[in-house]
């Protein structure tokens, strides 16, 4: 059995994390924002790979220069639980980190426990609500990490 490689994400990568991100959310993401995330230049675009297939991917974005911005993460189905997201998880925040960032923030739907639960494991805490962020009544916590004790949510 391979190992899983954690590498910057290519246009060859786009249908398997399309299949990903179909899979993993009510609303996804179109192949075509999927596909412009990879040209972006404040963004990180991160893949976890064993031999041809994508079991995982992550989209950050560097936002005024401090913030980092978890835009999406996923695995597949098979792969929850196994430590694929926590390790695409830490390599982006390493990312944001060497690039200057304070903080690295997300947000997730209210309902998504088993989500919401994943961050507060990995140091995120709860700072406010946005009503409505995926739509009419599905609303969504921002949860942030800070870098170090004295950073704050801007």
């Amino acid at each position: 059995m391979s190992s899983i490689i954690i590498s910057d994400a290519t246009a060859q990568d786009l249908q398997q994390i399309y299949e990903i991100e179909e899979e993993s959310f009510e609303n996804p993401y179109p192949l075509s924002l999927l596909r412009a995330y990879l040209f972006l230049a404040d963004g990180l675009y991160l893949v976890a790979r064993e031999d041809q297939h994508i079991l995982g991917y992550t989209i950050g974005m560097r936002q005024f220069q401090t913030r980092g911005h978890v835009v999406s993460i996923a695995t597949r189905g098979t792969q929850r639980r196994r430590g694929v997201g926590s390790s695409l998880l830490k390599i982006l925040e390493s990312r944001f980190e060497k690039i200057g960032c304070k903080y690295v923030y997300l947000e997730v739907n209210v309902k998504n426990r088993d989500a919401i639960n994943f961050y507060l494991k990995h140091g995120y805490s709860i700072v406010r609500t946005r009503k409505n962020y995926y739509g009419r009544d599905k609303h969504a916590f921002v949860m942030l990490k800070p870098f170090s004790s004295s950073t704050s949510f801007e």
